[in-house]
């Protein structure tokens, strides 16, 4: 018997829910899923009920997720900018297969007019790692031009106040000096 639980942890459907999602953030953190195959079909049965839609399968062992307009939307930005495709070719869904998401719980979503809580999937999941400052002075170490040098000054310039960034950059600016200095 168990009585600290979740009101609808135990509730039936047939497709992913907010209350799954929710679920699956408290007991690991975070919810993020792999794109198996994304598809529209008619007449599928959720929780009752025909409906033509579009559906996701993840390659994690979830129920399939029914994702509504403005996530699709998000998914297919997300893959405009991963793919560095256009947006007509993003909305394509078997672009998305192999898709990294992080499924979101926002309990502010409506549905009907009433206050709900819904699925949301995060449009900054998948935006480029922050650099270290390992990676920066790697970078630096590995520098044997001026346009190398040059790059990396400009892809770590967040690094630019670290003294030993700058005592790097003092001995290859002496290594590759600026032609056009005067």
């Amino acid at each position: 018997m168990e009585t600290q639980i979740d009101a609808f942890k135990y509730r039936k459907s047939t497709h992913l829910a907010a209350v799954d999602v929710r679920e699956i953030i408290r007991e690991k953190g975070s919810c993020e899923l792999t794109i198996k195959l994304a598809y529209y079909d008619k007449g599928v049965n959720v929780n009752g009920k025909k409906q033509d839609n579009y559906f996701i399968r993840f390659e994690e062992p979830l129920k399939e997720f029914m994702p509504n307009s403005g996530n699709r939307k998000i998914i297919a930005n997300i893959v405009k900018e991963k793919l560095n495709i256009p947006l007509t070719e993003a909305m394509l869904i078997n672009n998305w297969t192999g898709l990294k998401i992080k499924l979101l719980f926002d309990p502010n979503r409506t549905f009907a007019g009433e206050v709900t809580g819904g699925i949301l999937v995060d449009r900054t999941y998948l935006e480029l790692p922050k650099k270290t400052l390992e990676e920066a002075m790697s970078a630096f170490e590995l520098v044997s031009s001026r346009n190398a040098f040059v790059a990396a000054m400009t892809d770590f310039k967040d690094f630019m106040g670290n003294s030993d960034i700058l005592a790097e950059c003092k001995k290859l600016s002496i290594s590759y000096p600026n032609p056009d200095a005067k």
